[in-house]
């Protein structure tokens, strides 16, 4: 006769087996599911799932050899499938840390988004001492945007992040905080050397379009001079920006 836990446990173990399965199938699969992980689930619970039927049926089969049976495939089912919760628990690990990285990026630049310019500006202030916050706005976009479409426009938005990228360097990292705005936080440099950099910016944005004369305003603020509050040396330094496109636009209306 079938003892009634012994359905219960093989009930419970196939519910379980058929669970992994969609797990395996439908979930893990959007995420680069491997087919080693799905062949190691697939081998240690079936074993598993095999020695609890047999075990479950082992009454009415008058068999020697089948306890032989039940407790080897328990024991690979059980050693394979502890071999498939660490690849899996892997796998898991480096699906979150992807998560979270992209949830700090910015998907049209690459560059840090807010949240991620934020997260690491409060770690690397912890260690750093001296630094500047530089804001960066594009001008024209708008202009581009509506007479010559979005594509041209984002082509203007993401070379403009590669310039920035490219002439701050190792030195800092950088944000997009806005549609056509950019932050960056630049350490390890003089002050001679921010208004170098800051120079080569200008002078390449403004062969991204020639003829629709692109250009970007500018403004840097010091950290522990002018503020050490990440809100307070960015609108310190947007000040500055805004004068600095102000005094193109006030040079162009004397002109």
């Amino acid at each position: 006769m079938v003892e009634l836990r012994k359905i219960v446990v093989f009930a419970a173990v196939t519910f379980l087996f058929i669970y992994m399965l969609w797990i395996n199938l439908k979930v893990l699969k959007n995420f680069g599911q491997k087919k080693l992980l799905s062949a190691f689930m697939i081998s240690g619970f079936g074993l598993i799932s095999v020695a609890s039927f047999f075990d479950m049926i082992s009454n009415l089969l008058n068999i020697n050899i089948i306890h032989n049976v039940i407790t080897t495939c328990f024991t690979a089912g059980a050693i394979v499938f502890g071999a498939y919760m660490i690849l899996w628990s892997n796998h898991i690990v480096k699906i979150i840390f992807k998560l979270n990285k992209s949830a700090n990026k910015d998907a049209m630049t690459g560059l840090y988004n807010r949240k991620g310019f934020e997260e690491l500006f409060k770690r690397k202030s912890k260690t750093q001492k001296f630094f500047y916050i530089i804001v960066f706005d594009l001008d024209k976009t708008k202009m581009i945007n509506d007479n010559f479409g979005h594509q041209k426009g984002d082509k203007y938005i993401t070379d403009s992040a590669t310039i920035i990228k490219e002439e701050i360097g190792k030195n800092g990292f950088i944000g997009r905080t806005g549609g056509d705005e950019f932050v960056a936080f630049l350490g390890n440099v003089s002050e001679k050397e921010v208004e170098k950099i800051i120079f080569y910016i200008k002078d390449r944005v403004t062969k991204i379009f020639k003829k629709e004369k692109t250009q970007i305003s500018i403004g840097y603020a010091v950290y522990g001079r002018d503020g050490r509050d990440l809100g307070q040396l960015m609108r310190i330094a947007d000040k500055r920006m805004y004068n600095d496109k102000k005094i193109k636009n006030d040079y162009k209306v004397y002109f």
